[in-house]
């Protein structure tokens, strides 16, 4: 192995990729993790926090359960935290149509795929969350007296994460 191939890879270059959406840029990608569940079916991580907090001294929201894979015997259930899709405020407003969509019912799950990019700008990692669906659109935080980017998030529950095998999967 070659010192260049030991180097981890930067977090800053990736693709996102869901056909509900078209092709967009994103700033940020949150909730990429997955956490076994004890034998009661709780989340592990769950009983450090203090009741009713989201581990940032927030209330925690319900959400909407993914739908679960039927049990294997040899398979342990998992969790994920809802996926959260970061970005500049631009004219487009597909991150908002979709939601409103969902709302309204006229919108099927639909797979989301997180692709690592290498510094050539070639598909090196990547991940897909299962039946996606939208939970919350978050607007930007305006403050007249701050001269930062104006963001929009979308928050997803979706039904697990899954590796993608096939890098072909994540190109353009």
């Amino acid at each position: 192995m070659t010192a260049a191939e030991s180097e981890p890879y930067g977090a800053h270059r990736f693709r996102v990729r869901c056909d509900a959406l078209p092709k967009l840029g994103f700033s940020e990608v949150r909730g990429l993790s997955v956490a076994v569940e004890s034998a009661n079916g709780d989340d592990p991580g769950s009983e450090s926090q203090s009741p009713g907090a989201d581990g940032r001294g927030r209330r925690a929201r319900k959400r909407p359960a993914p739908r679960p894979r039927p049990p294997s015997p040899s398979r342990r259930a998992t969790s994920s935290p809802p996926l959260e899709l970061r970005r500049g405020v631009t004219d487009d407003r597909s991150l908002w149509a979709w939601f409103r969509a969902w709302v309204d019912g006229e919108a099927t799950p639909q797979d989301v795929r997180i692709c690592l990019l290498d510094a050539t700008g070639d598909p090196v990692r990547g991940w897909v969350c299962r039946a996606a669906t939208p939970v919350r659109w978050t607007g930007p935080h305006l403050v007249a007296d701050a001269a930062t980017v104006a963001t929009e998030s979308l928050e997803l529950t979706h039904e697990g994460i899954d590796a993608v095998t096939d890098l072909d999967d994540c190109d353009d």
